[in-house]
């Protein structure tokens, strides 16, 4: 994180930590279930989505290393931006939002989609609020987005694919939770993720039935 600081010593830098969660959220019974199950990835986006919707910004995760100040990539004159996270891999999936001014309608979209979402219901952080959600979100709502290359922030993917090109790379990704670089969560607390997941995933399905069900009545 003192790489960011270090880099950019123009901005003005906060750093939102375990004491920030006793916030005011909109989506504060989806960041405390996952908190709960200690998929911190998943509080960390629904916080990350809230901070830029009120104060705007750029938002570097603690597992980011910054190793080029990142200014002249805003020269475009753009309100929001994200990254690829490998433009191989994954089906072209983007980050979670990097940079916003503040309000930005697409960013206030997010918000009041996860925070409709039943906290018992919620899936793993990559498909909920991360990657796969937000790239689903801009295929459906086709917002003006910034997307950045990966290489830009992402040289690395977590599969050990590297970037070999001649483009500017700004920053490294450690991929934390990914990696479990993190503390490791017990396997108490796996067995009931995994089954909170079984559960929301069969919800998910029943509710779906029921709908078509209704239709068909």
């Amino acid at each position: 994180m003192q790489s960011w600081v270090m880099r950019h010593p123009h901005w003005d830098y906060v750093c939102y930590g375990n004491e920030s969660l006793s916030e005011d959220w909109e989506t504060k019974p989806q960041i405390e279930e996952y908190m709960k199950r200690g998929w911190y990835a998943g509080a960390a986006d629904l916080m990350r989505y809230e901070i830029l919707w009120r104060h705007g910004g750029y938002i570097a995760g603690s597992d980011s290393q910054c190793l080029l100040p990142v200014d002249e990539l805003f020269d475009d004159g753009g309100e929001i931006y994200t990254v690829y996270e490998n433009e191989f891999m994954r089906g072209q999936m983007v980050a979670p939002i990097v940079a916003s001014v503040p309000g930005h309608p697409f960013l206030r979209l997010i918000i009041d989609t996860l925070k409709a979402v039943d906290p018992l219901y919620l899936d793993h952080p990559w498909r909920e609020t991360g990657n796969l959600f937000i790239s689903e979100l801009i295929e459906a709502h086709e917002p003006d987005i910034v997307i950045w290359p990966s290489w830009t922030l992402i040289p690395e993917h977590f599969t050990g694919r590297k970037y070999k090109g001649d483009g500017k790379v700004y920053a490294r990704q450690m991929f934390g939770e990914t990696q479990g670089l993190y503390r490791s969560v017990t396997l108490k607390a796996k067995l009931e993720n995994f089954f909170r997941s079984l559960y929301a995933s069969r919800a998910r399905k029943r509710l779906r039935a029921a709908g078509k069900a209704r239709i068909r009545h």
